[in-house]
């Protein structure tokens, strides 16, 4: 009894994890596995000088802490719907779409998002061009999260 208890203990030491790979694995469930949500296309408006136009914009947020993976996903279609609002509400021109000031309302949609949910929810706000590939898990969560 005592070998079988002995090579028992033996193969368990080796079958252990590194206490430091633990950490840096992902810990969310494997649906909820994915570096952000993108959401459905928007439909924003913006002014130009003869009328108002609009410009089709995709936004992507992208999945902060680990564990807060399923509420973002839960929240995410509340937050597609409150960004469509908050784009129409605003007065937007087309230098809006381009460049720093596209990076500067990237941050405000994060602010606005962040003030409505969990900050933890989601880290950055990404806005996706019209044809750019999305990876495997990021696409399944985004299908998953509508």
């Amino acid at each position: 009894m005592k070998p079988i208890v002995s090579v028992f203990g033996f193969l368990l030491m080796f079958s252990a994890v590194d206490p430091v790979s633990a950490q840096e694995e992902d810990l969310r469930p494997r649906a909820f596995v994915g570096r952000y949500i993108q959401l459905d296309p928007i439909m924003a408006p913006f002014q130009t000088a003869r009328c108002i136009r609009y410009e089709i914009v995709t936004v992507r947020l992208v999945i902060g802490e680990n564990l807060t993976a399923r509420y973002a996903c839960w929240i995410a279609p509340k937050m597609h719907e409150e960004i469509m609002f908050w784009l129409w509400d605003r007065t937007l021109t087309t230098a809006d779409f381009e460049g720093d000031r596209k990076a500067e309302m990237s941050q405000a949609i994060l602010k606005f998002v962040s003030d409505n949910t969990d900050p933890r929810y989601y880290e950055a706000v990404e806005f996706a061009g019209g044809f750019e590939e999305m990876d495997e898990d990021s696409s399944n969560l985004s299908t998953l999260c509508k």
